[in-house]
């Protein structure tokens, strides 16, 4: 059997505890990188929460909000694995990943930004790609880079 993450380990634990207290155990915790933030009887919508929150429902199932920002909350949920780690996202900066695959996305981004702000005279508020481009250069929708929200492509 894999080895549960430190929330799914956080929520075993208190459903565990609950259950044999004899204590209603609610259907779904948040967490704010390792910190137990709230509880609620279901996930809810995601603009309620920050980007990098992860929800762990008491089945061990667990989401992370992405997209979005910290003042008007997350885009959306996206179903992670309850067994690798979550890194918090926050709507901090994307540390880019250094193969030779992630430095030549890198390199594209920087061109496409270029050329849009010598054409618009500003930068765009968030730029899109794929999800494997984001996998391979290390980041998760929701991040910045030069201030620009990185989004994701479905």
């Amino acid at each position: 059997m894999k080895q549960l993450n430190e929330a799914g380990k956080s929520v075993k634990l208190f459903v565990e505890l609950r259950t044999n207290g004899g204590v209603p155990v609610p259907a779904v915790w948040f967490f704010d990188g390792s910190k137990l933030v709230a509880s609620a009887d279901r996930l809810g919508p995601a603009r309620m929460v920050a980007p990098g929150t992860v929800a762990v429902s008491a089945s061990g199932r667990q989401w992370m909000a992405v997209g979005g920002d910290r003042i008007n909350g997350a885009a959306g949920w996206s179903f992670v694995s309850p067994y690798t780690e979550q890194r918090s996202v926050k709507g901090d900066a994307v540390r880019f990943n250094d193969n030779p695959k992630a430095l030549k996305i890198r390199a594209k981004l920087d061109a496409y930004l270029d050329y849009f702000h010598s054409v618009k005279g500003t930068l765009p508020d968030s730029v899109i790609l794929r999800r494997e481009q984001l996998a391979t250069c290390g980041a998760q929708p929701g991040q910045l880079y030069k201030g620009i929200r990185l989004e994701a492509f479905s």
